[in-house]
C-alpha cells in the first residue's frame, strides 16, 4: 500500500519499471489520494492512471481543467457509468470519443454524443446505440 504523497510521487518519477508499476496498481490511503488531488495538480494524471483510485476521486478528476486527466479517466475500462455520463458533456474531442466508444457508457450519454459535432464521435455513439438495439436520435443538420 502506498502510504504517503511523497511515496506516490517517488514511484511515479522512478526510473525503475517495478516502482512505476506500483504507482499504477497499488492502493493508497484515502488521505493520500485527497492530498495528491488537492495539493499536487501535476500528479492528477498519474492518480487517474492508478487502477485502484476510488470513484469519489475519479469524480473529481473527471472535471479537471486538464483534458489529459479527463481523457485518462474516460479511458479506464472500469470507469463507472455515472462518471461517463458526466464526461459525455466534455468539449474535448478526444474525451468525447472515448466516452462514445466505452462499453459502460449509459444510453443517455450515447444519445447526447450521437449529436456531437465531430462525425467520428457521433458515428461511434450511434453505432453503440444501434448495437444495443436502441434507436439513435437524429443529428441536427449543418
Amino acid at each position: 500500500m502506498i502510504e504517503t504523497v511523497a511515496e506516490f510521487i517517488r514511484l511515479v518519477e522512478s526510473d525503475d519499471p517495478d516502482e512505476r508499476r506500483r504507482s499504477t496498481w497499488e492502493d493508497a490511503l484515502p488521505q493520500v489520494w485527497k492530498a495528491l488531488v488537492d495539493d499536487h495538480p501535476e500528479m492528477r494524471f498519474w492518480v487517474a492512471h492508478n487502477r485502484t483510485v476510488p470513484e469519489e476521486v475519479l469524480r473529481i478528476l473527471a472535471v479537471d481543467p486538464e483534458w489529459r486527466v479527463r481523457h485518462r479517466v474516460a479511458s479506464r475500462r472500469s470507469c463507472p457509468s455515472g462518471i461517463l455520463e458526466l464526461l459525455s458533456n466534455d468539449t474535448h474531442d478526444s474525451v468525447a470519443s472515448l466516452v462514445a466508444g466505452h462499453p459502460n457508457a449509459p444510453s443517455s450519454a450515447l444519445r447526447r454524443l450521437a449529436k456531437y459535432p465531430w462525425d467520428q464521435v457521433s458515428e461511434k455513439a450511434i453505432r453503440r446505440l444501434t448495437d444495443r438495439g436502441e434507436m439513435p436520435p437524429i443529428k441536427d443538420g449543418n
